[in-house]
């Protein structure tokens, strides 16, 4: 549930049509038209800075002549169907990390525990090992070569279920915000917290 004041976002623009890609086609999952990349990455980037748990409301001032209703509400449903649409695209990276992750850390399980388990031989044997002979270099390498295994196994999985999960869900809320943001258009020369041109 939102609390607190609603975010304010505001971007002038020439058009609601400048707001877009109009270069190429969209492509799946997207539907509709492409907001603009800097655009897109500039309301991300706002609404992740802000509390989670408020609102998004995105003022859009317009330079020329006020668009009618229609052309209004086809840029207000673009930019919510983007959104939506990017939501469902990070969505699906983050299942495929978990899936990936965890499938490996279970195939390497058992390589893990061997690595670890030869390590921990080496630095148990360590002490015995008379000072400054090679057996007790060779040892210290053995033992570093198997904890760097250990790690190097570790590193991937933990990148993707911790380090990447952690973003990824700040992504996806994010984009959530700004699918069900409320949009409006007034002329550019109307109050601006947060000036933002756009093409």
């Amino acid at each position: 549930m939102a609390n607190g004041p609603p975010l304010r976002l505001r971007v002038d623009t020439r058009n609601p049509t400048a707001m877009f890609d109009t270069r190429g086609e969209p492509s799946f999952p997207h539907t509709h038209r492409l907001v603009d990349a800097r655009l897109a990455a500039y309301l991300e980037n706002h609404v992740r800075e802000s509390p989670r748990t408020r609102p998004v409301e995105l003022e859009v001032g317009l330079r020329e002549t006020s668009p009618g209703p229609s052309e209004e509400e086809d840029a207000r449903r673009d930019l919510h169907a983007f959104f939506r649409a990017e939501r469902e695209v990070v969505e699906l990276e983050l299942r495929v990390n978990q899936r990936e992750g965890w499938g490996f850390l279970r195939r390497t399980f058992p390589l893990l525990i061997v690595a670890l388990a030869i390590a921990g031989v080496f630095y148990i044997s360590g002490p015995g090992v008379p000072s400054g002979a090679v057996g007790e270099l060779v040892t210290a390498l053995f033992y570093l070569l198997f904890i760097t295994i250990v790690w190097v196994l570790l590193w991937d999985p933990i990148e993707k279920l911790l380090f990447d999960a952690f973003l990824l869900r700040a992504r996806i809320h994010a984009l959530q915000k700004l699918g069900d943001a409320d949009v409006r258009f007034v002329s550019a020369s109307g109050p601006s917290d947060r000036p933002s041109p756009v093409p």
